[in-house]
């Protein structure tokens, strides 16, 4: 009994460790996310008075695949 009772604690324990890896994934993401947005909505004279055109089409086309690829809209 006592033996099953240390695994449920270590697995339990496990799951736990688990679920706070998530959640500190899930906030890295929600940042990431947060920051490709506004990447995207920046106003393109702050880009265009430090790089040109080709510059700024590229870093924004970057940042909005990347949003697409971790998911836009499932916060």
């Amino acid at each position: 009994k006592r033996e099953i009772e240390l695994e449920e604690l270590e697995e339990a324990k496990y799951v736990q460790s688990l679920r706070d890896d998530i959640e500190k994934l899930q906030e890295q993401l929600n940042t990431a996310k947060k920051a490709l947005t506004e990447i995207i909505n920046a106003n393109d004279n702050l880009f265009l008075s430090v790089h040109g055109r080709g510059d700024l089409d590229s870093a924004l086309d970057n940042a909005r695949k990347a949003l697409e690829v971790i998911g836009e809209n499932d916060e």
